[in-house]
């Protein structure tokens, strides 16, 4: 494969696979900027070892929280003087079990996109604000000529809608 199209193939799995790797990585590090970090130095790792990677299409998120995992255990040994930091046994526990939730967390997110999918454009776009965006509730509100209460109740009515949908994905797998 060329290097153009291994660039397009990895990028293509990254972007499949980065929402559960961070929430893999979250189950280690609690701090958003310190998931940040590890995500960067993780992805750096994986973008400089993908042609060691054999079958990309079926291993590339369970090896890229391989790779996390190391860079979770080096960004530890390198904070190990903070008193906050869980200890290594404990930790190790705790990376296991998100390694064995992993496909069900893939499917899970999968689930979510499929009901978000279902919304209107301009519920989509109203939870895109609230979760993606740096813009403020409040700012978005006057921006649309509505009061912010209005807006947090239709926000309330999209996440009812989105948790009936995800019960019955969920009830029906």
């Amino acid at each position: 494969m060329n290097s153009e199209k291994q660039n397009e193939h990895f990028l293509s799995l990254y972007f499949k696979n980065e929402a559960n790797v961070r929430a893999f990585v979250r189950n280690g590090i609690q701090n958003y900027h310190d998931v940040a970090e590890i995500m960067q130095a993780s992805t750096i790792v994986a973008w400089n070892k993908f042609k060691e990677l054999d079958e990309p299409e079926k291993n590339f998120g369970k090896w890229f929280c391989v790779i996390a995992r190391y860079e979770i255990m080096r960004f530890r040994r390198d904070k190990a003087r903070d008193r906050l930091i869980l200890d290594e046994p404990l930790l190790e526990k705790i990376l296991n079990e998100g390694m064995s939730e992993y496909d069900q967390r893939k499917e899970t997110m999968e689930y979510l996109k499929s009901c978000i999918e279902k919304l209107k454009p301009s519920s989509r776009q109203l939870l895109e604000i609230a979760y993606d965006s740096e813009t403020a509730i409040n700012d978005f509100a006057k921006r649309m000529n509505k009061k912010a209460n209005a807006v947090y109740q239709s926000l309330r009515r999209i996440r009812i809608l989105v948790a009936e949908c995800m019960e019955q994905k969920i009830y029906k797998a």
